[in-house]
């Protein structure tokens, strides 16, 4: 009979789990080696990372290292960052084990190598600028988590068989806050193939923007190192030059800037149709010559979600109309001041309809983009606050 546990109490799990050895030398380094193991229970293949220093000096030292590194991983959840599935720590005697995803693919400079433009398009496999664009979403993420990588090389960043780029071995990143620098470690990041150095190289320190320039230099160098470095097609060269910047004020300031460069140059490449124009025109324009002025400060919503969900809101209040009933509903799905308003201005519920269906096709980042287009043009629609308003 179990016996019942109170909060505070410790909850043992007694049941040793065991594992087949599938590859017993992945690879590995100073640290330790790495392994692949199957779970004999649910048939799936997992990575085995084991801390075990060949140089007994440094065991205890790094040890800290190793379970910084479990934090990290713990704290992370994206597709684009390999996952965590338990651990073992022997505090003890400064030994430990992290297990984590499996990731059946290549390193980054291995895909460059072999990189086929015209495979991409039977395969589906990732080109120069899907790689790009999933890196800066998985690093927008660390940056956002207060993550830092610190260790950007080719064997850190895989491609999968599905395509996806996986950023691996957190062994030497670390957690800080945001505006916080950290000691740069230059004897243990091994940057003899790099082209340059960033600033913070020689100030010894290391930041997001640090991971920034490194991220920049990697990328820009494998695909120099191609057999036919012509072949490789990318879009974005202005904005990896702008990443690598040797002075980090002369970088972006975020990862996210780099998301929301990447965005509007997607969007002014965007080729419109005709049709995208009317479907656009035929909301934003009665959206507009229904609101009137605004009685107090401009105030917008800028999320795409809320705008979404109001919109849907608005339909469904109107399912059985021809037009909107209170222009009211579909004005606030953008503005969230105070307005007047001419609810005689025609809204028809199929222009919402239509532009919603079109709006929610968009990824993300051209969803905020299309909704700053919309707020940019509200935003010439005057202020008037009323005398009774004002205090005196």
């Amino acid at each position: 009979m179990a016996i019942e546990k109170c909060n505070g109490d410790i909850i043992e799990f007694v049941k040793q789990k065991d594992y087949i050895m599938v590859n017993n030398d992945l690879g590995g380094g100073s640290f330790g080696k790495t392994v692949v193991l199957k779970d004999p229970y649910i048939d799936e293949l997992f990575v085995a990372k084991k801390y075990e220093p060949e140089i007994e000096a440094i065991r205890e030292p790094f040890y800290k290292n190793f379970l910084e590194e479990i934090r990290i991983l713990y704290k992370m959840n994206h597709r684009n960052i390999v996952r965590i599935y338990n651990y073992y720590a022997y505090e003890s005697i400064y030994r430990g084990y992290i297990l984590m995803e499996f990731i059946d693919g290549k390193t980054i400079d291995e895909y460059l190598k072999t990189y086929d433009e015209y495979a991409t398009i039977l395969f589906d496999d990732p080109t120069p600028d899907s790689i790009f664009i999933q890196l800066i979403d998985a690093f927008s993420y660390m940056e956002k988590h207060s993550v830092i990588h610190r260790d950007i090389r080719e064997g850190n960043i895989m491609i999968d068989k599905s395509g996806t780029v996986k950023v691996i071995d957190f062994g030497i990143g670390k957690l800080i806050e945001p505006t916080q620098a950290c000691d740069s470690l230059r004897s243990q990041i091994n940057r003899r193939n790099a082209d340059t150095l960033p600033q913070e190289y020689y100030d010894k320190e290391y930041t997001s923007l640090t991971d920034m320039f490194y991220l920049a230099e990697l990328l820009n160098r494998l695909m120099r190192e191609v057999e036919h470095p012509d072949a490789i097609k990318f879009s974005y060269q202005s904005i990896l030059d702008k990443m690598m910047q040797k002075k980090p004020e002369n970088r972006y300031s975020s990862f996210e800037e780099i998301r929301k460069a990447i965005s509007k140059r997607e969007f002014v490449a965007l080729n419109i149709s005709e049709e995208d124009k009317k479907i656009y025109h035929s909301f934003v324009d009665g959206l507009y010559k229904s609101l009137m002025q605004y009685t107090s400060e401009r105030q917008f919503n800028t999320s795409p979600e809320v705008f979404c969900e109001k919109l849907q809101k608005t339909l469904q209040n109107n399912i059985f109309e021809e037009h909107i009933q209170k222009n009211a509903d579909v004005i606030n799905s953008v503005v969230s001041c105070s307005y007047r308003y001419d609810n005689s201005v025609p809204i028809p519920c199929e222009a919402v309809k239509a532009f919603l269906a079109w709006y929610e096709s968009y990824a993300m980042e051209a969803k905020e983009l299309i909704l700053q287009n919309i707020i940019s043009k509200l935003s010439t629609i005057a202020v008037s606050i009323p005398d009774d308003e004002l205090p005196f």
